[in-house]
């Protein structure tokens, strides 16, 4: 290993830790290392500022456009009301039975989560969901993990959350694994219900009474919908239910409007390269989130549909302020590490640590998971962007299968890693140790990690 690669492999040591002990926010930390990784390379500085710093600032700029509207419909669902009236229609459904609130909140999380994104929404929720589930008996920890296995559902498929994917990897990956990524997501949420959740005095203590109760709370719901739909229709003549303002039902589907509007697309045009008379994946998503946002405006506040459409885009501006900029620091950082000077250093460094086998990179991702952990070489908001980078570049594997790898790392740095925004204030609200989070959290992450390699293995 040369002097160069040397430094480079301290200098991301020194990052991440400064990283770890929260002493450099992420923000900063990414542009430098690409500029410690251009001085170490010895990219001439004018170099730097215009191929690094400025065009690497708008490497993810279809990304970062995704961003910004799908943050200002986030805006706009919670400014109506929307998805504050989601969490509370769970809450009632539920009764007072735990496992029926640990659905009911866990998939009202999911569904708000398909269309807001950010600590905001978790905030909202977290507020509303936690001292529920906690009321009936739900172990403060286990509440927080339900949010954040929520959002993690929901999440999957808002499509604004695979914007760093998109940018690295391509539209055609993030596409390929927008189903089973759900499908991963849901199936150790449900695994964590099971298994977690307390069943009540009378309930056994086999795991076929565990699955039994699991599914009669999922039966019970659309009992519980017709029956508060019928209480509603039997009030309509009651003169306090004319004047009272309330939200309409309508509006509730809102947050699946983006989803719905991809998926007409992909059945009707079809998703991919404009060149091939599709339509582009990332303006299929924007034209959703404008369409649902729209939808959500007019339909609650008509009359101030134009000033709310418009208050929500500079809102959800400022919240994703944060975010812009650190896309533009992965852009920095992906530019620099696929510099030429670059990459005569770091692929030989890659090559010498990655395994050349297919299996040997799948048993490798598995295996150093938590390496996604506290923002580190596997974590795609941190050093793991460059790393990703650099492997799409070597060919070693096709994009789609990294996407998916890197994907499945990233089941336990979105729910696990306490340097995450969500878990601290999470944390915090439940009075619940981050730490605590992660540790019970982890083998249910890892598992999803693992379920994830199964499918790229059978998808490559």
């Amino acid at each position: 290993m040369t002097i160069s690669g040397i430094l480079l492999l301290v200098g991301f040591a020194v990052f991440a830790a400064l990283m770890v002990v929260r002493v450099l926010p992420t923000l900063l930390a990414l542009p430098l290392m690409a500029a410690w990784i251009a001085f170490v390379c010895g990219i001439p500085f004018f170099d730097w500022l215009d191929d690094i710093l400025l065009k690497g600032s708008f490497r993810l700029s279809m990304p970062i456009v995704l961003v910004i509207f799908g943050s200002m419909f986030a805006k706009v669902i919670q400014k109506t009301g929307i998805s504050d009236a989601i969490i509370k229609k769970a809450a009632e459904l539920s009764g007072d039975k735990p496992i029926a609130i640990a659905i009911l909140m866990t998939a009202a999380t999911a569904f708000i989560f398909l269309g807001m994104s950010g600590l905001g929404a978790i905030i909202m929720i977290g507020s509303i969901a936690i001292p529920i589930m906690t009321s009936a008996g739900i172990e403060p920890i286990d509440a927080v993990i339900l949010i954040l296995l929520g959002m993690m559902t929901g999440s999957s498929l808002n499509f604004a959350g695979a914007a760093a994917g998109i940018g690295i990897f391509g539209s055609e990956a993030v596409l390929r694994y927008f189903v089973p990524a759900a499908i991963v997501s849901l199936t150790i949420t449900v695994a964590y219900i099971v298994i977690n959740i307390p069943r009540g005095q009378n309930a056994g203590s086999s795991m076929l009474t565990l699955l039994k109760e699991f599914f009669i709370g999922v039966l019970t719901v659309p009992v519980s919908l017709v029956k508060t739909v019928g209480k509603v229709f039997a009030q309509k003549s009651s003169p306090l239910m004319k004047k009272k303002k309330s939200l309409p039902s309508a509006a509730l589907i809102s947050p699946i409007l983006p989803l719905a509007v991809i998926a007409l697309i992909n059945f009707t045009i079809g998703l991919g390269s404009p060149k091939d008379g599709m339509i582009d994946p990332v303006a299929a998503a924007t034209l959703g989130f404008l369409i649902a946002s729209f939808y959500a405006a007019i339909l609650v506040r008509p009359s101030q549909a134009v000033n709310l459409f418009t208050g929500s885009l500079v809102e959800g501006i400022k919240d994703v302020a944060g975010v812009l900029f650190l896309f533009m620091g992965i852009g920095m950082l992906v530019t620099a590490t696929t510099h030429p000077e670059a990459t005569e250093i770091l692929n030989p460094m890659i090559k010498a640590i990655m395994p050349s086998s297919f299996y040997g990179v799948i048993i490798f991702f598995t295996i150093f998971a938590p390496a996604a952990l506290y923002r580190g070489p596997l974590n795609m908001y941190g050093m793991g962007s460059g790393i990703a980078t650099i492997l799409t570049s070597l060919n070693v594997l096709p994009a789609t299968a990294l996407y998916g790898m890197f994907g499945g790392v990233g089941y336990l740095q979105t729910i696990g890693d306490p340097t995450n925004s969500h878990n601290t204030w999470l944390g915090g609200y439940a009075g619940v140790d981050t730490n605590a989070i992660m540790k019970k959290v982890l083998p249910y992450a890892w598992g999803a990690c693992i379920l994830m390699m199964i499918f790229v293995t059978v998808l490559r």
